[in-house]
């Protein structure tokens, strides 16, 4: 089948997109895996319109997916692992299937930025984390390092605060700058110590996280954790812009013009965080609304 529409990308920007294209008569089809997208992995989101006593990501993803799939939104759960352009059509490849479009919506979102130290990938599922969310109850009662800066450590800090018996705080940054709301949140734990200006060196363990080697103003220090998460932004998900040749900014996002969400190349528009900008839930939901509103245009 040739679809109007493919939007690669299930988060918040790609779930908007497909909703505005499949409610405006367009043969849309969603690829991407809906639950493992930021939105679904962020916790309690406060700030999103509507829900003044906040709603969870994972659901809600699921209310965006539902309203999407009302209006005939076709969604697969499958990974595109290349997109080739030919003439007039685009061609997406998953692991299992090909597809074909005339417009393409990139939401490829962005992922966890590692520490890039020694013994990190080798302690992944094995007591190091990059969602609270998702594994904060592995470690019930249990002493725990949050490493990173921001609001992804503040959140993370109050999300574990009610699970872990201690949480350590290893600030890469001089000082934790989050919103007040959180700031003022944790000044009222009793179970949490902050150290400000580390550099993490090394994690070691013995077939899980034992600790942290790492550095505060030069001096060496270690510290005894079952476990350590790492909250230390998000980086791009470009791999199928590179391919397509389409053009990045300077950071390594996806140029678009920001009012229409038009990318480098005729036919591909591009929203949410890949695109950089302010990486909200509320900023991405519009990006999301405006490359489908260009999309239509454009067909």
């Amino acid at each position: 089948m040739l679809y109007d529409v493919i939007v690669i990308g299930a988060g918040p920007a790609g779930l908007t997109a497909g909703m505005y294209c499949a409610r405006g008569g367009k043969n849309t089809l969603i690829l991407g895996n809906v639950f493992g997208s930021q939105l679904s992995m962020g916790g309690l989101y406060e700030n999103y319109p509507g829900f003044p006593d906040g709603i969870q990501g994972i659901e809600l993803s699921e209310r965006m997916l539902e309203q999407a799939q009302k209006y005939g939104v076709e969604y697969r759960q499958e990974m595109v692992e290349k997109v080739v352009h030919l003439d007039d059509v685009f061609k997406t490849k998953t692991e299992s299937w090909e597809y074909e479009c005339k417009t393409l919506i990139l939401t490829t979102g962005a992922s966890h930025r590692k520490l890039e130290v020694p013994g990190e990938d080798k302690y992944i599922t094995r007591g190091v984390s990059y969602c609270t969310h998702c594994d904060g109850a592995l470690f019930r009662n249990k002493s725990v390092a949050i490493v990173g800066y921001g609001n992804g450590a503040a959140k993370a800090i109050l999300y574990l605060a009610d699970i872990c018996a201690q949480m350590y705080l290893l600030n890469v940054e001089e000082e934790l700058v989050c919103e007040s709301i959180y700031a003022d949140r944790i000044k009222r734990l009793s179970n949490l110590k902050s150290m400000d200006g580390v550099v993490v060196k090394r994690i070691f363990g013995d077939g899980f996280v034992e600790g942290l080697e790492f550095e505060v103003r030069g001096r060496a220090r270690t510290l005894n954790v079952d476990g350590v998460f790492v909250e230390m932004g998000v980086k791009p998900n470009v791999y199928l812009a590179e391919d397509l040749g389409l053009e990045l900014t300077k950071g390594g996002f996806i140029r678009v013009n920001r009012l229409t969400q038009e990318t480098s190349i005729a036919g591909i528009f591009a929203a949410g965080d890949a695109t950089g900008g302010r990486l909200q839930v509320t900023t991405a939901v519009g990006a999301g609304t405006s490359a489908a509103i260009s999309a239509m245009r454009y067909l």
